[in-house]
């Protein structure tokens, strides 16, 4: 087990690695058949990547954020600079590759506000790992990413924990990195986010309190399962056990659940760093969660800490 120093006078509250896209969102009545020709409704091309998004909701409710990884130096690269700035991210540490078409998504977005994601990468992955992106990772109290090979992940979360700060990977069956690599990245990561399959996919358990707790006892500090409508589970280890919380999810009305997850990572980081109380951090988290499904767009609907903290305390009100 590694010991860790919390330096809170570090630069960088976050620094978010990889994970970004512009996302091309079409409204369908429902997903397509094999073979078949279906009208769809153009609804908009808006910055995005769960990474990316992550970024900004995390900026969107007050945390010090930067983000690292590659753009082509195209239109969407472009865009995704701008959404950047929008939210206050700093992605000085960006490579921008000449001649590159920027990664890109197709969303089908359905009448109940689910999604099915098309992931179209383009770009080299993962970002490059370079002087000043090593020295920001030392200077960052969380770094945030999805899991990569060995030799990619290996010295981030090496620079990460040589400054004091700790590593958070988000965990799906689409991740880059599967077997071995995935996980060797679990086991040099502080913080894992993941959703059902991500959870079976590293421990072979559905549940959120088994597979949680196998992750504990490989030295993990800290595990959150997002569990979609029916809300979250979150598991900390503590000495000899660990502390749990499981938090319902909210009725709200749902325009689109694309950046929901990425939301509540966000806001269960800006609790986590703030030292709030387990089910304080995963109610907080719960709740950007619910406010961001309400309008169409990942990052459309992310909200600032004071609309969590009213939306708490009063609730949807229509």
């Amino acid at each position: 087990q590694r010991t860790f120093k919390f330096c809170p006078t570090l630069p960088t509250d976050l620094l978010c690695l990889g994970g970004s896209s512009v996302d091309l969102i079409l409204r369908v009545p429902r997903l397509p058949r094999r073979d078949e020709k279906l009208v769809s409704q153009f609804v908009g091309r808006v910055p995005g990547g769960m990474v990316a998004n992550t970024a900004c909701a995390a900026a969107r409710l007050g945390l010090t954020v930067g983000w690292a990884g590659a753009l082509g130096d195209d239109d969407n690269g472009r865009l995704m600079r701008a959404g950047f700035a929008e939210f206050g991210v700093d992605d000085s540490y960006a490579a921008v590759v000449v001649g590159g078409v920027t990664d890109f998504t197709v969303i089908l977005l359905d009448d109940s506000g689910e999604r099915t994601i098309l992931v179209v990468p383009t770009l080299p992955s993962p970002p490059p790992l370079t002087d000043s992106a090593l020295a920001a990772l030392r200077a960052t109290r969380l770094a945030y990413t999805v899991p990569h090979q060995r030799d990619w992940f290996a010295p981030l979360a090496e620079a990460v924990h040589a400054g004091g700060g700790l590593v958070a990977l988000d965990v799906e069956t689409s991740s880059p990195a599967q077997g071995a690599d995935l996980t060797a990245a679990v086991d040099q990561s502080d913080i894992i986010f993941c959703n059902r399959r991500g959870l079976k996919l590293m421990t072979g358990a559905s549940s959120a309190p088994v597979g949680a707790r196998a992750l504990l006892e490989r030295g993990l500090t800290c595990v959150v399962v997002t569990l979609g409508a029916e809300g979250a589970y979150a598991a900390v280890r503590a000495d000899s056990s660990a502390v749990t919380c499981r938090v319902a999810g909210h009725v709200v009305p749902v325009a689109d659940t694309t950046g929901a997850g990425d939301c509540l990572h966000a806001a269960f980081m800006k609790g986590w760093l703030a030292g709030w109380p387990l089910d304080r951090a995963l109610k907080f988290a719960n709740a950007a969660a619910a406010l961001s499904v309400q309008q169409v767009g990942a990052r459309a609907g992310y909200p600032t800490e004071t609309e969590v903290e009213q939306f708490l305390v009063n609730g949807w009100n229509g």
